[in-house]
């Protein structure tokens, strides 16, 4: 009875990630231009846009995973999470720029949270987190944040 319980609760937090994830990609595509100029595609701005869509493919793929209670599903939370609290984070200190909107940080900023806590607690049992997967989760979001720079 309590795996049921535990199952159930899984799919509705994977629910709302996804949920989430589906606003923002909208919200981004909404908001975004993408430029048809052939000298923009090489400037660390036109890159970073794109940032605002990664880490909401991230979090879907996250989500994904984690209704089907796939063993990666923890391993996805921490990429997530890492990727959008370094992206914010590097934003913040003056490393990068990006003009993204209070209420995407915020809900990055929920999510990501929700993310690490339940990868790093193995909330719903699907594979503890280890050291290499930390390690991994960690250099995949300072990559992600950091490449524009070196574009």
């Amino acid at each position: 009875m309590e795996a049921s319980k535990q199952q159930n609760a899984g799919r509705i937090v994977a629910t709302l990630f996804m949920v989430i994830a589906l606003l923002l990609i909208i919200n981004f595509f909404r908001t975004t231009t993408i430029q048809v100029d052939f000298a923009t595609y090489f400037t660390p701005a036109y890159y970073m846009q794109f940032s605002l869509l990664l880490m909401p493919v991230a979090l879907l793929n996250a989500g994904f995973l984690l209704i089907r209670g796939s063993k990666q599903a923890n391993l996805a939370l921490a990429i997530f999470g890492y990727m959008a609290i370094l992206e914010l984070f590097f934003d913040l200190v003056g490393v990068t720029s990006s003009s993204t909107p209070v209420f995407v940080v915020i809900m990055l900023l929920l999510a990501a949270g929700g993310a690490i806590y339940i990868a790093h607690t193995n909330t719903f049992s699907t594979n503890k987190l280890s050291k290499s997967g930390l390690l991994v989760s960690l250099l995949i979001g300072v990559v992600e944040s950091l490449i524009p720079l070196f574009i």
